[in-house]
């Protein structure tokens, strides 16, 4: 199983590579506290906006089909973004949820 280090480190050059098609401004940092979306009165300011937060999701996908040691994840865009409130705050959550989905396959 991957572990959390491995994971993030993957999701950095899905960023990475996610970042080189974005203007400056829109641009994510690679770390684990960066915001990914914003909900108004509920959470600190994200950069993406829901295309931006579909497309970095597709990236992500890409990535991890990618990569040798992530190819036994299951990573379900849909179900990440139906439950964006907890998977997708931040890059941190978003590995913590796509660890824990994986625990329960």
């Amino acid at each position: 199983m991957i572990t959390k280090d491995e994971l993030l480190q993957i999701i950095y050059k899905a960023v990475a590579d996610f970042n080189s098609m974005q203007d400056v401004d829109e641009q994510l940092a690679q770390q684990a506290n960066q915001v990914l979306f914003s909900r108004p009165g509920f959470t600190k300011e994200g950069l993406l906006d829901s295309m931006g937060l579909v497309n970095f999701l597709v990236t992500l996908d890409d990535w991890l089909d990618q990569q040798e040691s992530a190819q036994s994840l299951h990573f379900d865009i849909s179900d990440a973004l139906e439950n964006k409130e907890e998977a997708l705050l931040t890059i941190d959550s978003l590995a913590n949820y796509i660890l824990l989905k994986n625990k329960k396959v």
